[in-house]
Parts: C-alpha cells; structure tokens; sequence
C-alpha cells in the first residue's frame, strides 16, 4: 500500500521577511562602515550572503561561493581586519594606514558583490520585467 505524501505549503510567505532582514543588514553595513568598524561590516557581509546564498541553485551557489571566499582571503593577505580605535588620538602607522586602506577596498568590492548578486535574485533595486505590459 502506498503512502500519499502530504504536500506542505507555509501559509505564510516568508519573502517580505527576508527582504526586511536584509534591508536591516544593509542599514547596518552602511553604520559600521561609516564608523571604521570593518569586522563588524565584513560580518554584516557574511550574514547578507546567507540570505542571499540560499537561493541559488547548486551549481550556481558553488560558482558564486569562489568568488566570496576570495574576499576572506584577501582581507587575510591584506593584514586582517581591525578597526577604528575610537576613543582618543594615537599615532597610526604608515603600515596599519595601508592595510585598512586594502581591508575598505576589499569590504567595498564584497559589499558591490552581493549587491550585485541581491540584484541578480530580483530582491534588490527595482528593476522592470521587460515581458510585461503593464495592463492589469
């Protein structure tokens, strides 16, 4: 005797949740890179691709996945990440200047990344399907 498997459908979509979630880390990303806190912005990034990653089928998942690892390790390479020290005046090295030059351009590409990729799986800026007519 064969079992008839139930078909489960959520009542409720959870979309809106995740493009609320990310519009939150998006806001967060934009605060800590303002205020020099790039551990707090490169963690912001990482949960931003889990939103975003799991969306993608395997095969494309595996692609993408490539690319977002480069960005660890170049942020490795360039010196770690460290931020701002925030609280008083202390003399910066030529060294430490350069590194956190490297870590903000790194952050800026990873951030353009998944920018990008949150265009590519429709939930990011608007965009217009070119199929529809606009009639309702």
């Amino acid at each position: 005797m064969e079992i008839e498997q139930e078909q489960r459908t959520s009542k409720y979509n959870s979309a809106i949740s995740a493009l609320i979630r990310l519009n939150e880390l998006w806001i967060d990303t934009h605060k800590h890179s303002r205020g020099g806190l790039f551990g707090h912005w490169n963690e912001d990034l990482d949960r931003i691709w889990l939103e975003l990653a799991r969306d993608l089928e395997e095969k494309q998942f595996k692609a993408k996945k490539i690319t977002f690892d480069k960005f660890e390790t170049q942020l490795r390479d360039a010196g770690g990440i460290k931020d701002s020290k925030g609280e008083g005046f202390s003399e910066v090295s030529d060294v430490e200047i350069k590194n956190r030059d490297k870590n903000y351009k790194i952050l800026m590409d990873k951030e353009l990344f998944l920018r990008r990729l949150e265009n590519e799986l429709g939930k990011g800026t608007a965009w217009e399907d070119g199929s529809e007519d606009d009639f309702d």
